[in-house]
């Protein structure tokens, strides 16, 4: 049996500790620090996956004392007996969105050797988006020494016959946590599926390779793209002195991850918009226009400084309006120099905009329907291209796992 995606020994923080525990993926609200310090309010002094990531909004600051302390507060929480744990198991998770719909999932165990983030490569998991080398150091710095792994990575699988996770009642299955999620994260409920029903499990994923007989391409990173690059490096640099580590058994092979279906109606891929700063906005449009500027070509909202326009602009170069507006950026910034980041809401974006010498780029969603398809022929997407689910939408770290033997 290939174990591509197979159970894991979870952890799940024991009841009292539950209402603080989970925060919200560390890529969110990067340009919003006061999101985190209402986090950190909220948590105080109690236990918290807070305690155990670093939030992108401060790795500017210099981190190198912090990760220690990560690493330290990881094993004291171990320590501590904080966890149940729930071996060789999956665990199926409702989460119910800000819209009032329900997302579903199955938690378990991504094998690092059948992933690679390269393009156009031939393993069976793939990235979906241009992996930026540059946004691993940090990633890598946690994760290296650390005893216990906190995932916010969502895998996709192309299951048209919804015949994985679709399948599964929870009705039957013991119930591991049923709570709110802070800061408008919306509901989440999550239920053991070990024993006979992760064989079932196991089963249908044997069924769902069977139906992709002759594809290589079985799953694709729909979320969390550069932390499962890091993960891999990480196993790659361990397993050079350690080769034991490769073994089919050992934690440090896998990565936690949460498969979804891409076929469910609920999987919206929202654009992730730029924003530009410390930048001459007029230039900027100025130089867009001049080089892909286009009467008949799609139409590209911008923000700056509180007022607001359209383009038209020419995406055959990338067949896509993310691709050209990265591309363009990309080019910008090597003449020019300025600072970018990506913003997941238009309200964000547009609040933002408001500033001098910023300009922001409300980008259009992506089409999924042919998405396995896409990425097979012409490779993975431009860096960002692609969110599931709004900022607050996104997966929080809840469960975890040791990853230290």
């Amino acid at each position: 049996m290939r174990k591509i995606f197979r159970t894991g020994n979870f952890l799940i923080p024991k009841h009292e500790y539950l209402s603080s525990w989970p925060v919200i993926a560390v890529d969110q609200y990067t340009s919003q620090p006061e999101y985190w310090q209402k986090v950190k309010e909220q948590v105080s002094s109690r236990p918290s996956a807070l305690n155990c990531v670093l939030p992108e909004v401060y790795l500017s600051e210099g981190n190198t004392d912090q990760i220690e302390v990560i690493h330290k507060q990881m094993k004291e929480y171990l320590e501590a007996g904080l966890f149940d744990e729930y071996p060789s198991s999956y665990i199926y998770i409702e989460r119910t969105l800000s819209s009032g719909k329900v997302r579903k999932g199955v938690l378990g165990c991504m094998d690092l050797e059948a992933y690679d983030y390269r393009d156009h490569t031939d393993l069976p998991v793939r990235a979906t988006e241009k992996t930026v080398i540059e946004r691993l150091p940090s990633r890598i710095a946690v994760r290296t020494g650390a005893v216990m792994e906190l995932s916010h990575v969502i895998l996709l699988c192309d299951d048209e016959r919804r015949q994985l996770i679709e399948s599964i009642d929870p009705s039957s299955l013991p119930l591991l946590y049923d709570l709110e999620l802070m800061c408008n994260g919306g509901h989440i409920k999550g239920w053991l599926v070990a024993g006979k029903d992760a064989e079932a499990f196991d089963e249908r994923l044997e069924q769902y390779y069977r139906d992709k007989e002759g594809k290589t391409f079985l799953f694709a990173a729909g979320d969390g793209n550069h932390s499962i690059a890091a993960a891999k490096e990480v196993y790659e640099e361990m397993k050079k002195d350690h080769p034991e580590i490769g073994d089919p058994e050992r934690p440090e092979r896998y990565m936690s991850v949460e498969l979804e279906n891409l076929h469910d109606p609920i999987q919206v891929f929202e654009p992730i918009h730029r924003v530009v700063y410390n930048a001459d906005p007029k230039q900027i449009l100025n130089e867009l226009k001049e080089e892909r500027g286009s009467e008949d070509g799609e139409v590209l909202r911008w923000y700056s400084e509180g007022t607001s326009g359209e383009m038209r602009i020419d995406i055959s170069d990338t067949g896509y309006m993310t691709g050209t507006v990265q591309k363009f950026l990309d080019r910008y910034e090597n003449r020019y120099g300025c600072d970018f980041d990506y913003i997941h809401d238009l309200e964000n974006l547009t609040q933002l905009c408001s500033q001098p010498s910023v300009i922001g780029f409300e980008l259009p969603p992506l089409e999924n329907t042919a998405f396995f398809e896409t990425i097979e022929k012409n490779g993975v997407y431009v860096r960002k291209t692609f969110s599931i689910g709004e900022s607050d939408d996104k997966r929080f770290y809840l469960e975890t796992r040791k990853i230290m033997k």
